[in-house]
């Protein structure tokens, strides 16, 4: 959450989701913040999959696994 946050333009929104991850329950809140903003919304999505992404390749990586090339 706190990287995602880095990446938010929007000042404004990036304190509320600050404030929102502050403590017990932050995910909720931090899903709440964002409920008002779609686009931020969707864009964690995308966020979240790109590092998914990222941390299944450099496991492979780490384990040895190369991938064929298109």
């Amino acid at each position: 959450m706190e990287d995602f946050i880095a990446t938010v333009e929007n000042e404004h929104l990036a304190s509320l989701l600050e404030v929102a991850i502050d403590g017990k329950g932050a995910f909720r809140r931090f899903k709440d913040v964002l409920a008002g903003y779609p686009e931020e919304r969707e864009r964690l999505f995308q966020f979240k999959d790109e590092r998914m992404e990222q941390r299944a390749l450099e496991w492979l990586e780490d384990i040895g696994v190369t991938l064929a090339e298109d």
